[in-house]
């Protein structure tokens, strides 16, 4: 086997695992990444404490098309919003609450891990 052979070979081989490599793991059916953040807390919103066994609560953010096509689907703007600012928009249902401002779409929504019920993810 000629020199230049092998070298057009081995770039073929290093290519094709390259390539397998850079390819994402299949996720669940058919799910999508989320873009956002959590965190965890005892209390209130308000007067967040340290969460503990009987008291843990987590606040989840999310962000990009998925709040965008949340944003979408809840409804009219709310009349009683937490910002009177122009370019902000307000939607709520239930414990959802999804903004449409300056800095894009962004959801809220909680969970009371305690009773596994859901809450607000964010206050005014």
């Amino acid at each position: 086997m000629s020199p230049r052979l092998v070298i057009v070979v081995s770039a073929l081989a290093i290519i094709s695992l390259a390539d397998a490599a850079d390819k994402k793991a299949p996720g669940r059916y058919l799910a999508t990444p989320l873009k956002g953040d959590y965190y965890v807390y005892g209390g209130t919103m308000a007067e967040m404490l340290p969460p503990t066994a009987k008291d843990r609560k987590v606040s989840f953010m999310v962000n990009g098309q998925l709040a965008k096509d949340l944003f979408n689907q809840i409804g009219p703007d709310a009349k009683h919003a937490c910002s009177a600012e122009t370019g902000y928009h307000e939607r709520r249902k239930g414990d959802l609450v999804c903004i449409l401002d300056e800095d894009g779409y962004s959801c809220y929504f909680g969970l009371d891990v305690t009773i596994g019920k859901s809450t607000y993810g964010v206050i005014c």
